[in-house]
């Protein structure tokens, strides 16, 4: 008998068989997390509403000089992308709004300060209204006299917003100001603040077309400043805000490592900041609703490369669930366009991932919210549940059930309902497409882009088996359409309370 050694149809065929050997040992090695997790349905632990999840734009785009920095209004993929995120509040505000004044015709300059025109105005006011955007805005309160806030810019903008008939759902008056001296050499004391806010919130409902209108404030980070905000109050602002807007980043985008993005310790410091928030709040204004409301995974535009890429959802999904679950009504993502931290590309206006993650989370997850449990600790998975959200989209029945997971681990991970067994699921699963910087996105393992300019389909994958198996360094949504879930049923969408 002969040897084959020397065969290059054997040694192929020998090779294909060591292959197959060294990748079945390999699947057999790896390691697989089993993963237990029940949700606690006899009642929810707070409610959140349509409005939740809003957006913000900066106000340095708004200077003539800037062209919006190439935000098309017009652009159909940008038209497309906005609506897809409706009912949605915009918040325009930020540093460059305490530097800037309105002039209604541009011609004339306003001395020390950059200018937006009427024209400006008119553009983002036409488009709120086009994609069925609620506005908000954030106004100058450096514009001084005499130690107080000088309305008079604000009225003349008021004046000209009313002129033209357009609805504004919030105003602010100024941004981080506890940080003003930094910024400008200022120092606008927390008491001055709050008795500025409340004559602003005077003025406005002595205003006709602003009686309803949110003051919103104090637009600081709680977590660098609660004496300044407990301050704030007392002097006033506990009188002038109808909604407390908090600002709150994990790290600066000068100094952020990837590794940041998905570490549990750092997703965990959002609890005590917002515990924090809630503490000072309450003293004064136990029911008045809290948001944060300029919020993104860095400060300082984000993290290049990171913030607007795959990774930066674990951050911004495990937010969201914190937010909810702690009993907050509003989380506004810096920003929409602009920054490293963006959702949409500056250059092409494609979604970035986290477009497609706040897309889901808006079209998936409903009001009531419940707490979960998991037979493992929250470094390896991280589990939030809410009633599934009625949606013309998929069309689920009251009682469904929507969860959504972020396996911060390399582990791949098998997860089971024990309370929902036998019952089908509906997988959302969202991969990145080469790597955890990546800007493209899989859902269910296929490619996610627009479709002519308009927003594709996004089916889900029904799982039979018991358990949804899925990667590590991921995250998606899975909903339960059976659950069957009395709260669910009497608690169909809420009102809208945020």
């Amino acid at each position: 008998m002969h040897s084959d050694k020397n065969n290059p149809g054997t040694m192929k065929v020998a090779l294909s068989a060591l292959l197959l050997v060294t990748a079945f040992i390999f699947h057999a090695s790896a390691k697989v997390v089993n993963v237990s997790v029940t949700v606690s349905t006899t009642h929810a632990v707070s409610f959140i509403d349509d409005l939740f999840v809003g957006v913000t734009l900066g106000s340095g785009l708004l200077p003539t000089s800037q062209h919006w920095k190439g935000l098309d209004f017009n652009s159909p993929k940008v038209q497309a992308l906005a609506k897809g995120l409706s009912p949605c509040y915009l918040r325009i505000g930020g540093t460059g709004g305490d530097n800037m004044a309105f002039v209604p015709t541009g011609h004339h300059r306003v001395a020390g300060n950059q200018v937006f025109t009427g024209a400006t105005w008119d553009a983002i006011n036409k488009f709120v209204q086009d994609v069925n955007w609620k506005f908000i805005f954030g106004l100058n309160v450096l514009k001084r006299k005499e130690g107080h806030w000088d309305p008079t810019n604000a009225k003349e903008l008021l004046q000209y917003n009313s002129a033209k008939g357009y609805k504004l759902a919030g105003l602010e008056l100024g941004n981080e100001a506890d940080i003003f001296h930094g910024a400008y050499n200022v120092t606008l004391s927390p008491r001055q603040l709050g008795i500025d806010v409340l004559n602003f919130k005077k003025l406005l409902r002595s205003t006709p077309g602003y009686e309803t209108t949110l003051v919103i404030g104090p637009d600081v980070n709680v977590g660098r400043s609660s004496a300044y905000v407990a301050e704030y109050f007392r002097a006033g602002g506990d009188r002038a805000v109808d909604k407390i807007s908090y600002h709150q980043y994990y790290t600066s985008g000068r100094t952020a490592h990837l590794s940041d993005f998905t570490d549990p310790k750092l997703m965990d410091t959002l609890v005590s900041y917002i515990q924090t928030g809630l503490d000072v709040a309450r003293r004064t204004n136990p029911l008045t609703p809290i948001w944060l409301g300029e919020t993104s995974s860095c400060s300082h535009g984000g993290a290049p490369g990171m913030s607007d890429r795959y990774v930066a959802g674990f951050l911004w999904l495990d937010k969201l669930g914190i937010a909810a679950r702690m009993g907050l009504k509003g989380v506004l993502r810096q920003e929409f366009y602009s920054g490293s931290y963006s959702l949409i590309d500056t250059g092409t206006f494609d979604p970035l991932p986290d477009y497609w993650l706040t897309l889901l989370f808006k079209r998936l997850v409903g009001d009531a919210v419940f707490s979960v449990k998991a037979s493992v600790d929250s470094s390896t998975i991280r589990a939030y549940a809410h009633c599934t959200k009625p949606s013309s989209s998929y069309g689920y029945a009251p009682g469904s059930v929507t969860m959504y997971f972020l396996l911060p681990t390399n582990n791949t991970t098998s997860i089971k309902f024990p309370q929902f067994h036998g019952q089908p699921v509906d997988v959302f699963w969202l991969t990145p497409v080469g790597g955890l910087t990546s800007k493209k996105v899989r859902l269910n393992g296929k490619l996610l882009a627009l479709v002519n300019s308009q927003l594709p389909r996004l089916p889900p994958k029904t799982v039979t088996s018991g358990s949804v198996t899925a990667p590590g360094k991921s995250f998606g949504f899975i909903v339960i359409p059976g659950a069957n879930v009395a709260a669910c049923k009497k608690h169909t969408q809420s009102p809208i309370i945020g």
